[in-house]
């Protein structure tokens, strides 16, 4: 009975001692070590623990951010070599001398989301369920440029990951089917000017590459380009800088970043080079007219050879088989001939852009000899 008794007491000590030690790991936060050991590199024996808090003013609202009192060396070029999040904030616009952004005035979440009023890691990266913004990461914080800059025309140093989303946007003829308010008006999907403010990174960066994953009556198509992860990475940045609400206007962009006027370039004088550019998808000649029929539909070269998607028709022999006129009903209004079609209706393309697309198709000059026929 007595060594019963005497196991008893023993086992109360140790959950005694373990309940001890775990609330003392609870009363010295993470953050406490972390400026310990900040300080320590810095050499400096008389310091004071403390939370370091921004506060900064957003439209009807303030934003609390106390990421530095973990990122303590966020600010100090001195710790560019220190470990971990004691280090200094690289810069974010390249070869400039003294950088703009401040962060003692505007904290870390501004780019990076997460929770910033939080002090445990876990918490303050926003990586719990039901949080809006989850931390964004190295290039994928570029979304939250345009936060503060604005967005319409030009481009921003610094954000050069997020601009390579806006050109694949164009480029992969994303705004056939989608609108984004100052972009396009297509009306054939959802909606995606405040698609940032909506979704997460995670979300967006998921939809481009399987579209059902998120919505299982979704008719986007799978495109072959989305195996290549920095491409999705670019557009996805791109989609979660659509975001309605700013923090600043665009008439109160920061200083150092002038709004560029917005011009609407279209193609003039139709030509085979202006037709193959639309047909890729790429820019003409500083034109913004862009097309990007690649993505979807295929073409063989006069030796046979085939590039381009999968998703509709090839279009090596539509010339031939349609006719012009055919051809430029059906880039206007996919439906006319086809009412099922889920290629988008590009209403917007003048005539002299129309007749370059015809024109460049009207190159496809491959035909089989009788030898392949039989094999196909």
């Amino acid at each position: 009975m007595l060594k019963d008794y005497r196991i008893l007491a023993v086992l109360a000590f140790l959950g005694f001692v373990l309940f001890a030690l775990s609330l003392k790991k609870s009363a010295e936060k993470d953050y406490i070590g972390y400026q310990k050991e900040y300080y320590s590199l810095l050499g400096e024996e008389d310091f004071s623990v403390e939370i370091k808090q921004v506060n900064v003013k957003t439209p009807g609202s303030i934003m609390v951010d106390r990421c530095q009192t973990c990122h303590i060396g966020a600010s100090n070029p001195d710790a560019v070599n220190y470990p971990g999040p004691l280090a200094a904030h690289p810069p974010i616009v390249p070869g400039v001398e003294k950088d703009p952004h401040d962060f003692n005035k505007m904290g870390c979440a501004v780019c990076h989301d997460g929770n910033g009023r939080a002090l445990e890691m876990h918490d303050a990266h926003g990586e719990y369920h039901g949080w809006p913004k989850p931390m964004l990461l190295g290039k994928t914080s570029q979304a939250n440029c345009f936060r503060c800059h604005a967005q319409e025309g030009g481009e921003l140093a610094g954000a050069e990951h997020f601009e390579w989303g806006r050109e694949l946007y164009l480029e992969k003829a994303c705004w056939g089917c989608h609108a984004i308010d100052g972009v396009s008006n297509a009306k054939q999907a959802p909606e995606l000017t405040n698609a940032g403010g909506k979704h997460t990174y995670d979300y967006l960066h998921e939809s481009v590459i399987y579209p059902k994953a998120n919505d299982e009556n979704s008719k986007m198509p799978k495109f072959d380009w989305v195996e290549d992860k920095e491409m999705v990475s670019a557009i996805a940045t791109y989609l979660k800088g659509q975001q309605v609400m700013k923090l600043r206007s665009a008439d109160a962009a920061p200083i150092g970043y002038v709004k560029p006027a917005s011009i609407e370039n279209r193609i003039g004088m139709a030509s085979v080079e202006a037709g193959r550019a639309l047909f890729a998808g790429v820019s003409y000649e500083g034109s913004t007219s862009r097309g990007g029929c690649i993505n979807c539909h295929a073409w063989r070269n006069d030796d046979g050879d085939i590039s381009g998607g999968h998703i509709g028709p090839e279009l090596t022999w539509t010339i031939r088989n349609r006719g012009r006129a055919w051809v430029k009903d059906h880039i206007v209004n996919s439906r006319m001939h086809a009412p099922d079609s889920i290629m988008p209706s590009f209403k917007q393309y003048n005539e002299a852009e129309l007749e370059s697309l015809v024109m460049y198709l009207s190159t496809f000059n491959y035909a089989p000899n009788l030898a392949e026929t039989e094999s196909l």
